[in-house]
Formats: C-alpha cells, structure tokens, sequence
C-alpha cells in the first residue's frame, strides 16, 4: 500500500472512525492495540473539545460541565473539522445546539454562543493601528460626503434576541445569576479590540445603521442618510458627529479614504 494511502486510511480513521487501517499498523493483534490506536482517535476529540471549551466558557458555564461535554462531543460527530487551524473549528456550535435544544433555551444558547464566537474573532483579528482625528482637519468641507472610514479589522458588529449577554455576564463576571432563559426585543452590539482588550458596546438604531454603512465601505454621505432614516433629518447631523466622535474615542477606524467626485 502506498503512504498516500496510509495517511488517507488513517485519516478516516482519526477523523470519522471508520475501520481498514489495522491490518496495516503495527502489532495489530496485540492487546494494547486498542489503546494505542484510542490515543490518537480519541486524543483527536479531546483536542477539538478544549478548544471549544476555550471558545466557549459561557456556554460551559450555562449547561453545566456534564452536559457541555455532552453536547460538544456529540457536536464534533456530527460536525467534522474542515480548516487546518482548530481556532476556526465550532463556528456552527450555535446552530447546532439550536437544533438540539428545547425553547426558549435553544434561542438564548444560539445567541450566547454566536456571542462568544464573535469575541473570538475579535481577539483574533490582526493587529492594526486606529487613526487619529486629527486626519480630519486635512478633509475639505465638499469633499465630506465623498468620505469612507476604513474600520480596524477586529470591528464587529452582532444583534442579539435574547437575554445571553445578561448570562455571558454572569459566567464571566459572577454576580446575579439570571433567573430564566429568556427572549428579548433585538439589540445591537459592537464589538472591537483596543491593545489586547476585547471591548463590546450597544448600539441604537442609528449607530448600528452607520455601522452596517462603514462595514459595506459606503461613504460619510450614506451614512448620514441611514442615520436619518432612523432619527429624522433634523437630528441626523448631530448625531452622525457624535457617532463620529464616539468611534474615534473608541479607536474603531484605521483609516479613511475620499471617493472621487463624479459629478460634471
């Protein structure tokens, strides 16, 4: 048998349990085979649920250990690892559990862990360096609506349904435990990084529409005229400065960039 064949064979093996390696493995007769070959079969598993557990302390926290561990292993049968890197590996776990779970719990778990992947990718993102606002003073008045902000690449932005923040919270931090799981009108949420903290902030409406414009790359002008969807024209200006104001403080934006003005 060709080594190409092997490492497809154990592979299987390794990845789905699937048998037609041991014939081909050393001492396959002897007693301790089965152990031998658990260590890397079942050391695999074990590997996948720590770092879900890393992932995802919360959920761990809200299920309890006993039924985490269950749950997760019957989530890493039912959903093989497809990337090289395990930090990528779970991503679905909110889906699945969503599946799996009764309501209202199912809901409240779904978004507690699209939660805690989200601050995943946050932590993750690459490093970057927020601009100052002083880069404003150089933007001509005309050219303003033609302005687009670059976001950092750690800027995310979630909405939640449910009161898994108000858990995640009481995983985290201690405190009073939530007495149900429960759902909840939806709120927005940024989320970004500023150093090595994770930061998370709630939006209102005119904010996470501001956000969704700058994530798409829409310039300064749409987003004033999704602000003022929301708040009325009147208010729209104030606001989108503060919202302005409220993300440099936060140092969200990286960079900006001046669309060319295409009008004769």
């Amino acid at each position: 048998m060709h080594l190409q064949e092997l490492q497809s064979l154990f592979q299987q093996c390794v990845l789905e349990g699937r048998s037609g390696i041991e014939a081909e493995l050393t001492d396959s007769e002897g007693e301790d085979f089965p152990a031998r070959l658990a260590t890397y079969t079942d050391g695999y598993r074990s590997r996948l649920l720590e770092a879900l557990e890393t992932t995802y302390p919360g959920i761990k926290a809200v299920l309890g250990e006993a039924e985490f561990e269950r749950t997760l292993r019957q989530f890493i049968e039912a959903v093989p690892s497809r990337h090289y890197s395990i930090r990528y590996y779970g991503e679905t776990l909110g889906d699945f559990i969503g599946a799996t779970h009764s309501k209202p719990d199912a809901k409240v778990l779904q978004d507690l862990a699209r939660w805690e992947w989200v601050l995943a990718e946050v932590f993750d993102a690459p490093d970057d360096t927020p601009m100052g606002s002083e880069r404003l003073t150089a933007v001509a008045p005309e050219s303003w609506p033609l302005v687009a902000f670059v976001l950092r690449a750690s800027v995310r932005s979630v909405a939640i349904s449910s009161n898994a923040v108000q858990w995640w919270r009481w995983a985290r931090e201690g405190g009073v435990k939530p007495t149900a799981f429960e759902s909840a009108p939806a709120a927005s949420w940024r989320l970004w990084r500023q150093g090595v903290g994770t930061m998370f902030r709630s939006m209102d409406a005119a904010e996470s529409a501001a956000l969704a414009v700058a994530s798409a790359g829409g310039t300064f002008g749409e987003m004033c005229e999704a602000i003022a969807r929301e708040v009325g024209a009147a208010d729209a200006p104030l606001r989108a400065a503060s919202i302005l104001n409220g993300w440099f403080a936060d140092e969200v934006i990286a960079d900006l960039t001046i669309a060319p003005n295409e009008m004769p």
